[in-house]
């Protein structure tokens, strides 16, 4: 038989998860899935026309069904009008390229299943007439689901049986049922729903983005005083709400239980606190069924949201046909799982759990949170991190924990405690940094942990991923073939890594860095140890910029400083932001108010304001008094100071001088001591420099494209650039200037660099790498 006919050779070419398409029984049909985008069905011995074949793709949110009979193969993609045919023998040469060819007619369209059904849900929410928060209206959607998969009349449905609380059918929903009996009719093609496939393959998809609709819009009242047909989408893009895509949950299933003697184990107890529409828990039954698992299962499901638990019952109920008696499920609604009794057996937590900031806390969240870390976290701590530190302490020895985390647990030093109680308790064995395009709607950094409950000295695997939209995906198929044994680590790609580092983590914090920068921190880490290099900290104090407390009112632009009288602009100063350097040149948009002298404050009373100021007192002060005033530590007596001016600012010193976050290009030099920071950073030297050609010096290499690499090893990445302050670049190590230094070359050289830069006459920065990696960090990392 040709080896395409068997899964595994597909399996293990593409790096792509083979499920079985069909819940009841275990044939030659699959679903390769990797992340959505890219899935396909396969049948390794056709015997269904491609009426079937169009309806089972459609119903698995997948466009491609790939036939496979004696000599040929065929592709059946329902938003075509026709059938391809292909000898073996070509395909079987050429795997990749078919799976390109695949991809390629594999986008989303309206006509999918998942919008199908959403729009089936947005018209029963005018059945329900629900303005916030669509609950009845998924309801209505699972009763409809259920009529159409047992075929009964809507007063038949036993809820109870189904876990659906505070359900009714509503008057006119029989006219969907038929909708959803017809299907879709498209390409002269009826796609007829197959709700097994439906609910096997795209529920996580369906359900969550339902779920969206319901959280995140509202519905309109008309100027008719009836509800529009549109919505209009609430302002919670930046809220705790993230839904787990599929590929993730998949992929975190996948490395827990390869972690996990499965023969061994005859019954299991798992946890999902914050379970969503339960993407974790369907992926692992679906990946345990396929694993020919026999034990017995304990799911167990939290959430704070009627319809997730309404969903999640609905959807691990149908899962029970399939395990039976072996699958017992406790779906529960909770106001907060943090204040829940957890049980301290569980051989398996996943998660994904709200990323909610300290500053977006209720004061009884708060204190939970604060009394789970205890001491572990002390400094505004995320409320993800709470859910880790617990799960952390209600695990079996040797238990498994899989959780999506902000990367800020990894990286910030007020999580410095937790890393390392859970250094001393876990091994850990994945570690990924997956970037901000995780989540829709959200800009998030986003990491990934695996971790198991047994203390070792292993090294785990690292999966770093550049913060690219469609990265991670690819990142995650390549780490499936790892796991097949296809592919050796992946070391020199430039969108991603897979690798096991000599040492993780490190003391301070568990960065995640590409395999390259992870070299090139060892060369340079060997480069200090014998002196050739000194750490930022170790030769300037990097400090932090004025907060003024109120830009609208401190800060104003150039046009309005210059209609300030004369006398009056003298308590401004030119404001650097993160829009004030470009490319190693200063460039003033707007003034900031500064009224302090190297003595301090030189305006004391609010009359002497009046007088000193008074154009500016009338104009932008007064109008805004109030708010001034109820600004944290300000009062009647200082309300016209800023929040926090720096006492470092007051007197007029050079200084190099950068922006709050950005890269090279990103640094300047003040050479008088002019300019206010505001959003940025000082960067003084701890000993003063013999003359100002130190900091042309060093103005060239923190402009350099090297720099960046420096940066990307040590700092924190962000949407625009790097975090340039203190705590992210201390560690970076950079040349010293010995006497002997100064009188060579290439100081002369960087120095001249410096100068032309802050002219604005330099252009070619990728000239000083050449004298930084050959004469002064000695790589060509």
């Amino acid at each position: 038989m040709n080896q395409l006919h068997n899964i595994s050779e597909w399996k293990n070419s593409l790096g792509l998860l083979p499920i079985n398409l069909f819940s009841d029984r275990q044939d030659e049909k699959f679903i390769l899935l990797n992340g959505g985008y890219g899935d396909f069905c396969i049948d390794t011995n056709a015997n269904k026309s491609k009426e079937e074949y169009y309806s089972y793709a459609w119903s698995s949110n997948t466009k491609n069904f790939v036939s496979l009979r004696k000599n040929d193969i065929y592709i059946y993609n329902w938003l075509k009008d026709k059938e391809e045919k292909y000898e073996h023998s070509i395909i079987q040469d050429n795997l990749p390229k078919f799976y390109s060819y695949l991809l390629k007619d594999s986008y989303k369209s309206e006509y999918d299943i998942v919008p199908y059904f959403i729009d089936i849900y947005r018209s029963l929410r005018s059945l329900t007439n629900e303005k916030e928060e669509g609950i009845q209206a998924i309801n209505q959607l699972l009763i409809l689901l259920i009529a159409y998969e047992k075929d009964v009349d809507f007063k038949e449905i036993d809820f109870a049986r189904w876990g659906i609380i505070n359900a009714t059918p509503a008057k006119g929903l029989e006219v969907y049922l038929e909708s959803l009996k017809n299907g879709l009719y498209l390409n002269n093609k009826q796609l007829k729903t197959n709700l097994d496939l439906l609910l096997r393959h795209s529920a996580g998809h369906l359900f969550q983005e339902a779920q969206k609709e319901a959280i995140f819009y509202d519905r309109n009242l008309n100027l008719w005083g009836t509800y529009d047909s549109g919505y209009s989408l609430k302002n919670k893009q930046y809220s705790s709400f993230h839904y787990t895509p599929s590929y993730l949950a998949r992929s975190i299933v996948e490395k827990c239980l390869s972690n996990i003697n499965l023969q061994e184990k005859q019954s299991l107890k798992i946890l999902d606190p914050a379970c969503g529409s339960s993407e974790f828990l369907l992926e692992l039954l679906k990946q345990l069924k396929s694993l020919n698992y026999q034990g017995s299962l304990e799911l167990n499901a939290w959430d704070s949201s009627d319809s997730a638990i309404n969903i999640s019952n609905f959807l691990l109920t149908y899962e029970k046909r399939e395990w039976g008696e072996n699958l017992t499920i406790n779906v529960v609604k909770v106001d907060n799982s943090l204040t829940r009794q957890w049980d301290t057996d569980y051989d398996l937590i996943l998660m994904n759990p709200p990323f909610l900031s300290w500053e977006l806390m209720s004061k009884d969240y708060r204190e939970v949170v604060a009394e789970i870390l205890e001491d572990s976290s002390k400094k505004k701590p995320n409320l993800a991190s709470a859910f880790v530190s617990k799960s952390a302490k209600c695990l079996n020895t040797g238990g498994i924990i899989g959780t999506v985390i902000p990367s800020s647990v990894l990286l910030m030093d007020s999580y410095k405690k937790l890393r390392s109680e859970l250094k001393e308790t876990f091994s850990l064995l994945l570690v990924g940094k997956l970037g901000n395009f995780i989540f829709e709607h959200a800009l998030t950094d986003v990491s990934i942990i695996v971790g198991k409950k047994q203390r070792s000295d292993t090294t785990p695997l690292i999966l770093w991923t550049k913060n690219e939209k469609g990265v991670v995906t690819e990142a995650l198929r390549n780490l499936r073939k790892i796991n097949y044994h296809q592919l050796p680590y992946i070391k020199q790609n430039t969108t991603h890594s897979i690798y096991i580092p000599d040492r993780y983590p490190d003391v301070d914090n568990w960065k995640v860095n590409s395999y390259q920068e992870q070299e090139l921190k060892k060369h340079l880490q060997k480069l200090t140890a014998i002196g050739k290099l000194k750490t930022i900290q170790d030769i300037f104090y990097v400090k932090q910029g004025i907060r003024t407390g109120n830009n609208q009112v401190f800060i104003i632009t150039e046009e309005e400083y210059l209609q300030i009288p004369d006398n009056e602009r003298n308590y401004f100063r030119p404001s650097i932001d993160n829009e004030s350097i470009h490319r190693g040149k200063i460039t003033i948009k707007n003034y900031v108010w500064y009224p302090y002298s190297s003595s301090g404050v030189t305006i004391s009373t609010e009359n002497e304001l009046q007088n000193t100021v008074p154009f500016f007192y009338e104009n932008h002060l007064l109008p805004n008094k109030e708010k001034l005033i109820s600004r944290s530590r300000k009062n009647i007596n200082t309300w016209w100071y800023l929040s926090e001016h720096r006492k470092w600012l007051r007197d007029n010193n050079p200084k190099l001088i950068s922006t709050e976050f950005g890269k090279s290009g990103s640094f300047a030099f003040d050479e008088k001591g002019d300019y206010a920071i505001e959003r940025g950073n000082g960067w003084i030297p701890k000993k003063d420099f013999a003359n100002m050609d130190y900091y042309y010096f060093y103005l060239s290499i923190f402009n350099s494209p090297f720099f960046d690499k420096l940066l990307s090893v040590f700092s924190k990445e962000l949407l625009k650039g790097f975090d340039l302050g203190r705590k992210y670049t201390q560690d970076i190590p950079i040349p010293v200037i010995t006497e002997i230094f100064q009188n060579s070359y290439v100081f002369e050289k960087l120095v001249y660099f410096g100068k032309q830069m802050s002219e604005g006459d330099f252009f070619h920065f990728e000239v000083i790498d050449d004298y930084l990696m050959n004469h002064i960090y000695l790589t060509q990392v």
